[in-house]
């Protein structure tokens, strides 16, 4: 069946709090959380916001080739939690590309924290001050949004989750071992105790898939993951060729507007589910 596209206004997206600590998640590798994670933090950035992304993946850092700022990066997240180093000096600016709209009345302030190796945490105790690192980086960085990537199978979520984040964003996609990861990370998350709020957020969206292939709809995986929406990503086969650039989509991508609608929804605003995307991609078979 089809379905309007303002299905998802109301009693999915009208009670999404205006939180400015978010963690990105899923017990399963290679749903795209990363960059769904990058995309948002843009998104943010370009609606004048001050915001800052740790990358948390000590087993597979990948935020620094996003962003195209792997030679810059001279501290990581480690010699901040051990305190060799400032706010300032761990975080690198990322600077906003030129093939991207930008409101010029707005300040663009993105800034990254790389990821150390998981073999620099030798002691256990070192994980336990992750939080603590977490919330002093937020107030020494002054930013509106803190937005942390973690891996996949690792305990690091839940230590994000128990200990600093306000909303826990669950990455799937289509795939069947991708919706039951989601579903089992999020009955580990309602166990944590900041996070009060988690949301599913649906990547690599391929309706051609649906129709041709019968692979999983949008409401099919929000009822086999039981979780509420947040916003879906469209499939775009040139992402690949712009990570291997070190930079994300440019503005005419629908991962870019389904991006902003993301982050809209996380301060609050009502925003439909495809709302700015290209006409084709306005509806979806569920």
């Amino acid at each position: 069946m089809q379905m309007d596209n303002t299905y998802f206004i109301g009693e999915v997206f009208s009670k999404v709090n205006r939180n400015g600590k978010i963690l990105f998640s899923s017990l399963k590798g290679g749903v795209g959380k990363s960059t769904a994670a990058c995309a948002v933090a843009m998104a943010f950035a370009e609606a004048g916001f001050n915001t800052v992304i740790v990358d948390l993946d000590f087993r597979s850092r990948s935020l620094d080739l996003i962003f195209g700022v792997s030679d810059r990066a001279l501290y990581t997240f480690d010699d901040y939690l051990n305190e060799r180093c400032s706010a300032d000096e761990v975080l690198i600016p990322i600077e906003h590309d030129s093939t991207r709209k930008k409101n010029s009345e707005k300040t663009f302030s993105l800034r990254l924290c790389p990821a150390c190796t998981e073999a620099s945490f030798t002691d256990e105790n070192l994980y336990k001050m992750i939080p603590t690192a977490l919330n002093k980086l937020a107030l020494e960085s002054g930013a509106d949004y803190i937005i942390c990537d973690t891996g996949a199978d690792s305990r690091v979520p839940y230590i994000v989750a128990d200990g600093f984040s306000e909303v826990a964003l669950i990455v799937a996609e289509q795939s069947r071992t991708s919706i039951r990861a989601a579903d089992a990370t999020a009955e580990k998350l309602s166990e944590c105790h900041t996070t009060h709020d988690v949301r599913l957020l649906i990547n690599n969206f391929d309706i051609d898939a649906v129709r041709r292939m019968g692979r999983a709809g949008i409401i099919e995986m929000i009822d086999a993951c039981r979780v509420r929406c947040i916003g879906v990503i469209p499939h775009d086969p040139h992402l690949a060729a712009f990570q291997d650039k070190g930079c994300l989509p440019d503005s005419s991508s629908s991962v870019s507007a389904a991006a902003a609608n993301i982050a809209g929804r996380l301060r609050g605003i009502q925003t439909p589910l495809f709302d700015g995307m290209k006409k084709q991609r306005r509806k979806a078979v569920l």
